[in-house]
């Protein structure tokens, strides 16, 4: 007769990926453990050998998953020790920072995984300012603020402030419309990738 043993896989750390500004969790971002301690890395090669050439293109793999729907991501049976972990959306191109985070796993006396919560937020590529009227100094409200060449917009809200996430790295020339008053440019450096550049505007009455 043959034995059969059940073995029972534990979540060894888990958490969700977010985005810093809206709070709202992200789908597709890969979330790769980067370094961990040798027993990790010394499973991680051999499954590499025997995935062959399919390893490099694998989205779930023991040392890479992605986040689903929810922002959620998970690790399963990590061997105690340090890791790494490296968070990037690679399909929001620079619109987001990439996070890196370490954690530790232990074991309890039964064996059980001590499980580590580890949610990440992923700071977007920000352009914020505040818009007010150039002699009055209130602020204005409801003025379109938009990148040249893109759809990318916002308005002012009640006290002038305005907030454009998500946006891709480069030069970009910011414009600016208000009922009633003349129009508004400013060239800014939206770099590096989920950084937050602030550009304020004074607008002159029509």
């Amino acid at each position: 007769m043959s034995a059969w043993e059940l073995v029972r896989h534990q979540v060894a750390a888990a958490g969700t990926v977010t985005d810093t500004v809206t709070g709202n969790p992200l789908r597709g971002v890969d979330v790769t453990l980067t370094d961990g301690p040798a027993a990790f890395l010394d499973m991680i090669a051999l499954r590499a050998v025997q995935a062959g050439k399919r390893w490099s293109n694998l989205a779930e793999r023991p040392d890479r998953t992605r986040t689903r729907a929810d922002g959620h991501y998970h690790f399963m049976d990590l061997p105690n020790g340090g890791y790494t972990l490296e968070a990037a959306w690679p399909g929001a191109g620079s619109r987001f920072a990439v996070v890196t985070t370490t954690f530790t796993i232990t074991r309890n006396p039964d064996e059980t995984i001590n499980r580590v919560a580890a949610d990440i937020s992923l700071d977007p590529t920000t352009l914020s300012g505040t818009i007010t009227d150039k002699d009055s100094t209130d602020p204005v409200v409801m003025a379109e603020v938009r990148l040249q060449g893109s759809g990318e917009r916002a308005f002012s809200d009640s006290s002038g402030h305005y907030v454009l996430a998500g946006l891709e790295v480069g030069t970009r020339t910011v414009l600016v419309s208000a009922q009633n008053y003349e129009s508004a440019a400013q060239t800014v450096a939206l770099t590096p990738a989920g950084s937050t550049q602030t550009v304020d505007f004074l607008l002159t009455s029509k």
